[in-house]
């Protein structure tokens, strides 16, 4: 029987099964047994366009993306999956049951400390221009729009200087074609997206609040903590946060099951030298987000809920949403609304450490805030401090890279890099900046990847967005 990739959230299997058919350039069924899906895909190559040496087989893919995924089930995952002898099986970073879903929505958050008054009023015009213009196509994008719509938070010094949506959370059909006016969902300052990889923040505040609490030490080998790395001993625990660690960006996935492909991917050995150079790759947060789920017992989902959002009053931001959301979440590629868009995370049930968390605009607002206060009830100052510094410096200015964020990067940052600005992109559209000499909060979400992800990156944006909050 085929594998397909699981469902996650509100659909299920074979809605994800259906998107992966439409795709038909990124899919090939090789038996009965098996679906290949590999799919380079990755926010950071928006800056090169680099890509990676292809499998052979499937057309090339637009250079905005980079990694790839691989899925197989049957008798081929057991040929893939194994050399080795018997090792012990990780529990799972949160995949829930197809029956069970989420639970971790139903723990409460408390209600979130309120923004200091009066708001700033001087950059709301300025950002709404700058967010606007992009709605549409461009001379620099003649093709298509960066993106159908968007919302904007930003705050500075603890007050909020703009909060708004533009455009449509909901303009094609699966097909790609644009719907009747009367079909479309417009885009709310509430609108829910799909985050990407700005979970990545939210694994690293988790493993270090382990750091600050002993159970997890940077300098020590990755192995110490995940069994499946034996053999990798090289690889410390700082070079997953840093992506220095040589893991690949192109590690396929493995297995019948998702806790099979996560044993898969942690087995994968690095591609280079540990240590010798930065190389991005969600392999890192994969293994960082096992690591956590190994030393608290815990799923990320309900770590995500307990630990982050409930203290800042974060309520609309968690892993696999429910299906009374769906009303407010932004539509992604091809049929896909409220279900992971990245398929590694997909391929895990829908919770990993580098991706599949959705949220609002305004609770990556209340993130921010607390990062940018000294960590509030989340990390204490130093950590803080520790996290956003670069740790990357012999790898030159574009690795500038901290524990967890990215450091002072204008291709999306624009003018608010260069005094230690810190932050992270998603591959779906979304990114934040955080600017500690201001305060300044900057959060864009948008779905540019609704209709088609080939259509183009909305880096541009990001830093139009930017440089109005620079002045």
């Amino acid at each position: 029987m085929t594998t397909a990739v699981p469902g996650a959230g509100i659909m299920g299997a074979a809605v994800v099964r259906n998107w992966l058919k439409v795709r038909a350039a990124k899919l090939q069924v090789n038996d009965g047994s098996t679906i290949t899906v590999r799919w380079k895909n990755d926010d950071k190559s928006e800056k090169s366009g680099s890509t990676a040496p292809g499998f052979g087989e499937l057309p090339a893919q637009p250079p905005i993306a980079r990694r790839r995924l691989l899925i197989v089930g049957g008798a081929a995952a057991a040929a893939l999956a194994g050399c080795g002898g018997p090792t012990r099986r990780l529990p799972l970073p949160g995949a829930a049951s197809p029956s069970a879903g989420s639970t971790a929505w139903s723990i409460p958050v408390s209600l979130p400390e309120p923004w200091a008054t009066p708001p700033v009023t001087r950059y709301d015009a300025g950002l709404r221009a700058a967010v606007s213009r992009y709605l549409r196509p461009t001379p620099e994008h003649p093709a298509h729009p960066l993106y159908p719509g968007a919302v904007a938070f930003a705050a500075v010094d603890g007050r909020v200087a703009a909060h708004f949506a533009v455009g449509d959370a909901v303009r094609y059909a699966a097909d790609r074609t644009e719907l009747p006016a009367a079909e479309r969902v417009q885009a709310r300052p509430d609108t829910v997206y799909d985050l990407a990889s700005l979970t990545k923040v939210f694994t690293a505040v988790l493993a270090l609040r382990l750091v600050e609490r002993g159970r997890l030490d940077l300098d020590a080998p990755a192995s110490r903590y995940l069994p499946s790395f034996a053999g990798k001993r090289g690889i410390t625990v700082q070079m997953l946060f840093t992506h220095t660690s040589g893991l690949s960006k192109d590690t396929p996935l493995a297995g019948g099951s998702p806790a099979d492909r996560l044993e898969h991917v942690l087995r994968e050995p690095p591609v280079a030298a540990p240590g010798s150079g930065f190389l991005y790759a969600d392999q890192n947060f994969i293994a960082l987000g096992a690591i956590v789920a190994e030393l608290t017992g815990e799923r990320l989902d309900t770590l995500v809920r307990t630990e982050i959002a409930a203290p800042l009053g974060m309520a609309d931001t968690g892993y696999l949403p429910p299906r009374e959301m769906l009303p407010r979440i932004a539509a992604t590629e091809g049929p896909l609304r409220g279900a992971v868009h990245d398929p590694a995370a997909a391929a895990f049930g829908g919770v990993s450490g580098h991706a599949g968390l959705f949220g609002t605009a305004a609770d990556l607002g209340l993130f921010g805030r607390a990062l940018l206060s000294g960590g509030g009830p989340l990390l204490r100052p130093e950590t803080v401090e520790r996290m956003r510094a670069n740790a990357n410096a012999r790898f030159g200015p574009s690795a500038q890279h901290g524990l967890g964020v990215d450091v002072d990067q204008p291709w999306y940052m624009g003018r608010l890099a260069g005094h230690g600005a810190f932050g992270h992109t998603g591959f779906t559209g979304t990114s934040i900046v955080l600017e500690p000499r201001r305060k300044v909060v900057l959060v864009l979400l948008t779905n540019r990847v609704h209709p088609d992800a080939a259509w183009g990156g909305n880096n541009a944006a990001r830093k139009a967005a930017a440089d109005v909050l620079a002045g």
